[in-house]
Formats: C-alpha cells, sequence, structure tokens
C-alpha cells in the first residue's frame, strides 16, 4: 500500500471514528418505539417533539444566553489581554501570558473544583447559578479569546497604525479605524470558539449550578439516570447542531487552522 493511500485510510478512520456516534444518535431519535435501538425501528418525529418541551427548552436557552454573555465578556477581556502582552513588555509578563492560557492546560474538572473551592472558602454560596457559572465560563473561554487576538495583532502590518498616527489620527481613532477592523476576524472567531466552549461545557457547569439554574450538558447528564432515550438522542442532536453550524459559519468565512496554530494572515 503506498503511503499516500495508507494516509487516506488512517484519515476515514478517524472520521469514522469521530461521526460515527453521531450518526447513531441522530438515527435513534427517529426510532418510533420507547426503545433506543439502531438501527432504528420504524420512523416518528415524536421524540424530536418532545425535545421541544419546556423542560427542555428552558436549560438550552439558559446555556444559550450563559454561552453569549460568557463568550462577550472573555472576548473583551481577551482583547485587553492580547494587546498587553502583544504590544508590551512588563515584568511577569509571561507570568500573567500562562495564567491566560492555563485553562487549556488543565482539565476542565480541576478547574470546575478549584472554582467551587474559591467561591465556598469566600463564603459568597449566593453566586451559585448564574453568576458563577459566568465566572467560570469566562475562564475556561479566555484563552481562546486572547490566542485567537494575540495571533491576529502579531500578523498586522506593523506600520499601518505608524502611518494613521502621522496622518493626525488620534489613539482612540487608529484603535477603531485601523487595527479593530484589521483584526477583527480573529475577533470574531475567537468569540465562536468561546462560545462553543460554554455551551458544550459540563465539568465546570456540574460544580456551579444550582436547581433551576442548570446547563442543558448538566440536565442531559442527569437525564442518563434513566437510560439513554430517544428524546435524550433527540436533545443531542439539537446541541450538536448549534456548534457545528458555527464552525461551518467560521470555515466558510475564515481559516480557522490559522488561529489555532498561529500561521496566515489576518485583516
Amino acid at each position: 500500500m503506498k503511503p499516500w493511500h495508507a494516509l487516506c485510510a488512517v484519515a476515514a478512520a478517524v472520521y469514522l471514528f469521530i461521526f460515527a456516534p453521531i450518526v447513531v444518535t441522530a438515527s435513534v431519535s427517529f426510532n418510533a418505539g420507547n426503545l433506543s435501538r439502531f438501527p432504528p425501528v420504524g420512523f416518528s418525529l415524536r421524540w424530536w417533539r418532545e425535545a421541544l418541551d419546556p423542560r427542555w427548552l428552558q436549560p438550552l436557552t439558559f446555556s444559550l444566553e450563559l454561552a453569549a454573555i460568557s463568550a462577550i465578556i472573555a472576548t473583551l477581556l481577551g482583547l485587553l489581554l492580547a494587546f498587553g502582552l502583544v504590544r508590551h513588555r512588563f515584568p511577569g509578563r509571561d507570568l500573567v501570558a500562562t495564567l491566560s492560557l492555563g485553562p487549556l492546560a488543565l482539565p476542565a474538572l480541576v478547574t470546575g473544583i478549584a472554582l467551587l473551592q474559591i467561591l465556598n472558602m469566600a463564603g459568597i454560596d449566593a453566586l451559585y447559578g448564574f453568576p458563577a457559572l459566568v465566572i467560570g465560563h469566562v475562564v475556561i473561554c479566555l484563552p481562546f479569546t486572547v490566542r485567537t487576538a494575540a495571533i491576529s495583532l502579531q500578523a498586522m502590518p506593523a506600520r499601518v497604525e505608524q502611518a494613521a498616527y502621522s496622518l493626525g489620527a488620534t489613539p482612540i481613532e487608529v484603535l477603531l479605524r485601523v487595527t479593530l477592523p484589521l483584526i477583527k476576524s480573529g475577533v470574531f472567531a475567537g468569540t465562536v470558539f468561546a462560545f462553543i466552549q460554554s455551551f458544550t461545557d459540563y465539568s465546570v457547569s456540574l460544580f456551579l449550578t444550582k436547581p433551576g439554574a442548570s446547563t442543558i450538558s448538566v440536565t442531559i447528564l442527569g437525564f442518563l439516570d434513566y437510560g439513554f432515550t430517544p428524546t435524550l438522542a433527540s436533545v443531542a442532536v439539537i446541541t450538536l447542531i448549534v456548534p457545528l453550524a458555527l464552525i461551518a459559519i467560521v470555515q466558510h468565512y475564515f481559516r480557522v487552522g490559522d488561529f489555532i496554530y498561529g500561521s496566515g494572515r489576518h485583516g
């Protein structure tokens, strides 16, 4: 077998390993019976109607709101950190960079336990629920916004801002009319990645939720105690559609790999 054919076979096996569970889950959601069977027995949209019941829509809406707010806050903080890390050299810069990107290296489970302990030690248990979730999700989303914004800043032509200053632009005008428009693709990509990270997280959310303020991922995890039902399959597919749609949009307009690996130029 030629190396190219071997590489294609390995790639096909990897894709099969990734997408086979998704195909199976989607198929199970159309079962006509009460049991999760593959291949599905009969065809019915009953479980999709149940997936749109308020008991599922409420945590889904909660997760969407949480992800949107967390992504916006993480983007704003990430921009500030990226500007500081790329444009300035100061004592403790390496430590700040390590802390801002640290959640990528730490398991999310460890981050969730650490945040739970901090809230308990600080005596602010009242934050459990939405406020604590926003704090936790901003922490795990921040590396994505810092990374993409920093890559865009590093790729931006160095003399563009200097030219704007020489023409009489103020620092605010340079920021709003030159810098941000040139790095907007990286900022947008970071925001989307942060949204997806927040929406799909369960490790951090598991420790910071409270009754009535639970994300869709934690709700699904709790429902697994009753077994994997066709309704759960329908809900799982819905939660997959959101991040996959966002990734498709980002990939269509921007080269996602450039923001992950730091190659290429953006404007």
